[in-house]
Parts: C-alpha cells; sequence; structure tokens
C-alpha cells in the first residue's frame, strides 16, 4: 500500500508519497494534470536521471545509492520529483533514508520549516538535493576505506592471497556509482536555466553549489577507478609470479626426482645387477639415490635456480 505524507507552510505543500500505485499516479494526473509519461516513469525503472520541462511543473529524476546490508551490493534508488510554483511532490521506494529523517525534521521543527518553505519550492528542491548527494560522498568514504584495506593486503600481507574477488567487487561499486552519479551534472545546468516562478534566478547560486558538488564526487571516483586499476595490475603481477615460483618448485621437484626414478627402475629389473645380491644392497642403492639428488640439488644451487 502506498504511504503518503504532507508538510505544508503558507502557500506551500510537499507530499511526500511512498510505494506509488496506479491509484495514486491517476489521482495526480486528475489533481495536477501531469503528463502520462512522466507518471509511468514513477511507476517503472528509469534507466538514467532525466528532467522534462512543462508549463506549469518541471519533473525531475534523480538516481541515489542504496547498499544492501547482506550482500554489501550498491543499487540504485530513484527519486521522482514533481515541483510547481506552490507544490512539490516527491514520489520514491522509501529506501533513502536520508529523506525520510529530512522530512521528519521538518515535521518537528515547526520554524524551521516554515523559515525554508517561504522562499518557495526551488528552494526545498535545494535542500533535498543538497541532503541527498551527501549520501555519494558517504559511499566514495566507504569505497576509500576499502581500497586502502586492499592496496596494504597486497603490498604488506600475505602475498599468497589472490585479491582479484575483492578488487571487482569494489570496481563494480564504482561504476555503479558513476553510472548513477555523472548524468546529474546535466539535471542540475538545466535546473539553473529555468528562471521562473518556482525556480528563480535567486537560486543559481544554491544549485551551482549541488554541482560543485557532484563534480567533487565525479572526480573523486575517477581517482578511484584509476587506483583500483593500478592496484589490478598489481594483484595480477604478484599472482602471475607467486604462479611462476609453484611452476618453479615444482619443475625443480620433477627434475630431481627424475633421476631417482630412473635408478629404482635400473634396480627394480629382473636382472642380474651388482650390489643387487648384497647384504648391504638396499643401503649402497639408498646412499646412491641420496648422493644423485644431492648432486641435483647442488647443480641448481650453482646455476641460482634456488
Amino acid at each position: 500500500m502506498p504511504l503518503e505524507e504532507f508538510l505544508k507552510s503558507g502557500k506551500l505543500l510537499w507530499r511526500n508519497i511512498v510505494d506509488p500505485s496506479k491509484e495514486t499516479v491517476d489521482a495526480l494526473r486528475e489533481e495536477y494534470g501531469f503528463h502520462e509519461l512522466d507518471l509511468e516513469d514513477t511507476l517503472s525503472k528509469t534507466e538514467s536521471p532525466k528532467l522534462e520541462e512543462h508549463k506549469d511543473y518541471v519533473f525531475v529524476v534523480f538516481h541515489f545509492p542504496i547498499k544492501d546490508p547482506k550482500t554489501e551490493y550498491i543499487s540504485i534508488a530513484s527519486l521522482n520529483v514533481f515541483i510547481g510554483s506552490n507544490y512539490l511532490i516527491t514520489l520514491g521506494s522509501g529506501r533513502l533514508k536520508r529523506l525520510d529523517d529530512f522530512f521528519q525534521r521538518l515535521r518537528e521543527h515547526t520554524k524551521e520549516r516554515n523559515s525554508m518553505f517561504k522562499k518557495g519550492s526551488g528552494y526545498v528542491l535545494y535542500l533535498i538535493m543538497d541532503e541527498l548527494f551527501e549520501v555519494y560522498n558517504r559511499y566514495i568514504n566507504n569505497l576509500n576505506r576499502s581500497i586502502r584495506e586492499i592496496e596494504e593486503e597486497i603490498f604488506e600481507g600475505n602475498i599468497m592471497k589472490d585479491r582479484l574477488y575483492d578488487i571487482m567487487s569494489v570496481k563494480r561499486q564504482i561504476i555503479n556509482l558513476k553510472r548513477a552519479l555523472a548524468p546529474h551534472t546535466a539535471i542540475i545546468l538545466a535546473l539553473e536555466k529555468l528562471h521562473t516562478r518556482f525556480i528563480n534566478e535567486s537560486l543559481v547560486l544554491y544549485f551551482d553549489n549541488v554541482a560543485d558538488k557532484i563534480a567533487r564526487g565525479k572526480n573523486s571516483l575517477e581517482a578511484l577507478d584509476e587506483t583500483i586499476d593500478t592496484l589490478h595490475d598489481a594483484n595480477e603481477s604478484l599472482t602471475s609470479h607467486n604462479t611462476n615460483r609453484v611452476m618453479k618448485i615444482l619443475t625443480i621437484f620433477s627434475v630431481t626426482m627424475l633421476p631417482l626414478t630412473l635408478l629404482t627402475g635400473i634396480f627394480g629389473m629382473n636382472v642380474e645387477i651388482p650390489v643387487s645380491h648384497d647384504q648391504n644392497g638396499f643401503l649402497e642403492i639408498m646412499g646412491i639415490m641420496f648422493v644423485v639428488f644431492a648432486l641435483c640439488l647442488l647443480v641448481f644451487r650453482i646455476k641460482r635456480y634456488l
């Protein structure tokens, strides 16, 4: 069942709708005259943030990251916003805790709400954006910590351990965040140009602040992407080195065993061989095998194979 909450101060109304249904969007169409394609976007998953400008309102789709606490996988949650001169309507899945906390804070602090709402719907939209885009910083900081841990493990930890899975997990998170964050730059630029009744020219500086926050996030993700690529190359080099070292040891072991295998094969044949009937023949054979084994190791040592 959809959940709808209201906040009102003066002429401005903020309606926050969680999990909107077909009946809910039909009611919005009847009340506000929203375009049916915009309303369809609120019921489906949009692949990228977008902005649609109409005569009496603007429709915006924002994307924000959320992490599954069990799998650590970062998915993207959409926030759909209809903004008009005296209303602001947000529709989402309810998974954006920062939005819910901001809404509840304004509900509980009437004076703060009145101060914000009297500046218009465009200003409230800026506050929502400024609040929610902080979410990206939290994920970027978490990725920074993960990358530092991987770096320490690669260069200071057990070099026999392969970190490929950890590296690919971080790489996937960076890709998801970049895919979600990058298109918002164009959205902010478009909002700055909407000098209408509900997004006036005085808000340009505020939206510039959000644009700067997005730019810093994109730069941070690019830097993290380059770092994780470097760590991936380092991990591949160490893995290859470890594989070569293991193969080297196995090869040396095989080569040193070949003469011993030959000797056991000769003395195991059903023919007359010196020392085969000697009382100490077994010990003599073992002595010969040990000498051959020691000579092989000595040769490998002189050749610096060991």
